[in-house]
């Protein structure tokens, strides 16, 4: 929502960028932030405060809001980009009386002030106004403080990345950022291998990148840095900077966020090979990771952080928490139950390998179930630490109570999807966003990349666990990319027997050609990610629209619940079972 004159007191003109709304599947990429989105102003901001009604109209942030609602709009040199939804969206924010300071509210962002005046300046909801002025809009007016919560702990300007300990002895740490980064209490014990970078960039939906903006870092990651992000994690070849694990620097994905990435010595896919692994397929492939149970996660690192792009999980490690463990055959990735809370604990795991496509990988992905609660946000997918620029590759993703999976891939700037091999994918149908953007994967172009929604109503979600789980596939090598989903009951023979022929398996759901995307180009040093992320853009975007991704009512009407973010923190009791992930194995080939 834009506020049209600060001098009409209680009028708002509902607004907000085409740009600003979801695309038609309600997919905001976890990655991407703004390029040159401001900082986080952790200090308290003096201003104006006025009033505006919410109409039920789409705001900046991609959300419907009432006058009953707790929020709040902000001026662009705090929210960034005014033309995309911002990293700060969904962040909770104290609005304070600057004469009486004992009096404030707690609102969440979710709006932009362009004429507001003053860039200090805000608007709240009718709501948050009469709290703060005896019940009354009739001041038009207030003098404020602001400020953003503690969740908000990373910017751009200075980050640090604390009490960060992994689980894994072979973790190193050293967040940094294009400004100024400390990383403090994050127990290592090896440079070997590339640690986890930062979540709450990536929550500024922008650019999913490190440590701010995908500029700030370095141009392309080797073999020397690397560093994980929420859904890219930036690294250069001296420097690892973090970011948001499904996000990059300043790219128009999703904002990238700071929280924990290492410099470390990448090791190879193939370096880390199982002694026992030495099987091969009739098509030559050769099993060179078998990873369950304990093999499962000692070949990750957990990252720590808030959730990207605006998301409330708080991502710990996952053993000395008690959220990833062995039961029976399989792994179980949970996520925290305290009933009420600031941040909800969870998970976002980041390999210690990294994959190119000249190592010619098959990777087999068995799960039993994934999270299937209102507010999730969960995820298997690849990242370079420079995003976009290294490239990322979702292979599950979805939200809350979706049924239909999405595949995606994010580059920079060079990719593209022809519509002749667009029309090939009978099995999914096209994000529009990206059809309206010439089927365009660049990243700092369109956020969303080049995405496409499964047409099987089992492939993510609730319809998923009803089927018994399933199998997803990717095939990354110099042929391109192509990636299959098997519900449970349909799984390949030579898959179950370990011995894969991909050639045997029909059409791939998703097959990005080499022709116009060259996947030794475009797709460098990939980190594997699996995460549940709890609310954020994509979620929130989404809350309260009946029949997204297939679900038939919105979580809104079916949780009562005015936002993902209010639901996920005081329900803990729900994200139980029900949002857990239990993998049976993932197994890695190599030709």
């Amino acid at each position: 929502m834009i506020h049209s004159n600060p001098t009409v007191f209680g009028v708002l003109v509902l607004a907000a960028s085409a740009s600003a709304s979801l695309d038609a599947a309600g997919l905001r990429r976890h990655h991407a932030r703004v390029a040159g989105a401001p900082g986080w102003k952790r200090s308290d901001v003096s201003g104006v405060a006025y009033y505006g009604y919410q109409n039920n109209t789409q705001n900046a942030c991609g959300t419907y809001s009432s006058d009953d609602d707790m929020i709040i709009g902000i001026g662009p040199d705090y929210y960034g980009n005014m033309d995309i939804a911002s990293p700060q969206c969904f962040q909770h924010i104290t609005v304070s009386l600057k004469s009486d300071p004992t009096k404030s509210v707690d609102v969440t962002l979710t709006d932009a002030c362009e004429n507001c005046g003053d860039p200090s300046n805000i608007y709240v909801s009718p709501a948050a106004f009469k709290a703060l002025n005896g019940g009354s809009l009739d001041a038009g007016v207030l003098d404020v403080t602001w400020s953003f919560g503690s969740s908000a702990s990373s910017t751009s300007e200075s980050s640090s990345s604390s009490d960060q300990d992994t689980a894994s002895p072979s973790t190193s740490a050293s967040s940094s950022t294009s400004e100024s980064s400390s990383s403090s209490d994050q127990d290592t014990s090896s440079s070997s291998t590339p640690s986890s970078s930062s979540d709450e960039d990536d929550e500024d939906c922008d650019q999913e990148d490190s440590s701010n903006t995908e500029e700030a870092t370095a141009p392309a990651a080797t073999a020397t840095a690397a560093a994980t992000t929420d859904k890219a994690a930036t690294s250069t070849v001296k420097q690892a900077t973090t970011t948001d694990a499904k996000a990059a620097t300043t790219t128009a994905k999703a904002a990238t966020t700071t929280k924990a990435a290492t410099s470390t010595t990448k090791t190879s896919a193939k370096s880390t090979t199982s002694a026992a692994s030495t099987k091969s397929s009739s098509a030559g492939w050769k099993l060179t990771n078998s990873l369950e149970g304990d093999s499962f996660l000692d070949f990750f690192n957990y990252d720590s952080g808030t959730g990207d792009n605006g998301g409330v999980a708080q991502y710990v490690d996952g053993a000395s928490k008690g959220l990833a463990y062995k039961s029976g055959n399989q792994v179980v990735l949970a996520v925290d139950t305290t009933e009420s809370v600031s941040a909800r604990n969870s998970l976002r795991m980041v390999s210690k390998t990294s994959f190119n496509a000249k190592d010619t990988n098959l990777f087999i992905f068995d799960i039993a179930h994934m999270p299937a609660v209102c507010g999730t946000w969960p995820a298997v997918w690849f990242t370079g630490a420079n995003w976009p620029y290294q490239g990322e590759i979702d292979v599950v993703e979805g939200v809350s109570l979706y049924n239909n999976n999405i595949y995606s891939v994010h580059t920079g700037s060079g990719c593209s999807i022809p519509s002749s091999a667009v029309s090939s994918m009978a099995q999914v149908s096209i994000v529009d966003s990206v059809a309206s953007g010439g089927n365009n994967c660049d990243a700092t172009v369109n956020p969303a990349g080049c995405g496409f929604s499964d047409h099987a109503a089992s492939s993510f979600g609730p319809g998923f666990n009803a089927a018994g789980g399933g199998v997803f596939a990717l095939q990354f090598d110099t042929t391109g990319i192509k990636t299959w989903f098997f519900q449970a009951g349909s799984v390949p023979s030579d898959i179950s027997s370990k011995n894969p022929d991909p050639s045997s398996w029909g059409s791939p759901r998703m097959s990005v050609p080499t022709s116009s995307c060259s996947p030794t180009t475009y797709f460098q040093d990939l980190m594997m990610i699996v995460d549940t992320n709890l609310g954020g853009s994509f979620t929130e975007g989404v809350w309260a629209t009946d029949g997204a991704g297939g679900q038939a009512t919105s979580c809104k009407s079916s949780t009562g619940a005015a936002t993902a973010a209010d639901y996920i923190l005081k329900h803990g009791s729900e994200f139980g079972e029900a949002a857990q992930f239990k993998i049976n194995g993932f197994y890695i080939y190599n030709q």
